[in-house]
């Protein structure tokens, strides 16, 4: 879900040299490939093959090409890879309920991961962004947001039913997938724990992947290619400037456990 620490994550995932970490490839606004060579080479395959005149990674024509062929896509930038394995990530309004079934889900190629976070942390993230124009690199741990009972509780209900759709299209199709959870991440020291926990967490996910990397990532390269966790607050009351009506609502709704 958006907010939910992936870019944090797929940086982290970055950093391990048998994969080459994307972002939100399927965004109806810009493919987030984050790989300049990757993008520039894939942009060229596609305009050669179909001749289209595509500039960038964010010319309608590349959004709307993938819109039509996100199988196809997902296969030509695999192609274009020469590590072992790839990663990216997929938020609701990416693709079609349809295509996220057929092209992620039943796909036994793709080992799936759910990231999990608090979503009184998401909401308040969400919420935060909006407030500042701002979606990434900013620390926000000194704001503090009106709570809206009714807006919460929709967007409440959106995110929930969209994880239970998850869960229920994989069960469904004989599919698994591993959560990941973003609390357990950050209850961490530092990136360099948090380093060594992605390499333990994807070595159980059935990834090859070297012991040694982890010797060669000194604490000043992560900190330098990892982005840093934008609120430092564990006292969720503290995000909002009414929080009795935050806790009048959560009771009502049997929702306490995410003060939690």
């Amino acid at each position: 879900m958006p907010r939910n620490g992936t870019n944090y994550l797929c940086d982290l995932i970055g950093q391990f040299q048998e994969i080459d970490s994307f972002y939100e490839i399927f965004h109806d606004r810009s493919s987030y490939l984050n790989h300049e060579l990757l993008s520039k080479n894939i942009i060229g395959h596609i305009n050669n093959l179909y001749k289209l005149q595509i500039e960038n990674s964010s010319d309608p024509k590349l959004i709307g090409f993938i819109a039509q062929n996100p199988a196809l896509f997902l296969d030509i930038i695999s192609s274009y890879s020469t590590n072992k394995y790839i990663n990216f990530k997929v938020f609701p309004n990416h693709l079609s309920q349809d295509n996220l079934r057929d092209i992620i889900i039943k796909n036994n190629r793709i080992q799936k991961i759910v990231v999990k976070r608090n979503l009184l942390d998401v909401y308040f993230s969400v919420q935060f962004a909006r407030l500042t124009q701002r979606w990434d690199r900013k620390d926000t741990s000194g704001l503090k947001v009106d709570f809206n009972p009714n807006n919460f509780l929709q967007w409440f209900s959106f995110h929930h039913e969209y994880y239970d759709f998850i869960e229920r299209e994989l069960k469904a199709n004989n599919q698994k997938a591993i959560a990941l959870d973003y609390e357990k991440i950050h209850s961490l020291n530092n990136n360099q724990e948090k380093f060594a926990f992605m390499f333990d967490f994807l070595r159980s996910a059935g990834l090859v992947l070297d012991r040694e990397n982890l010797l060669h990532q000194s604490p000043e390269q992560l900190n330098q290619n990892v982005r840093q966790k934008q609120d430092k607050r564990v006292n969720r009351l503290e995000k909002v400037s009414n929080p009795r009506i935050l806790l009048k609502t959560l009771e009502q709704h049997q929702l306490e456990s995410l003060l939690v």
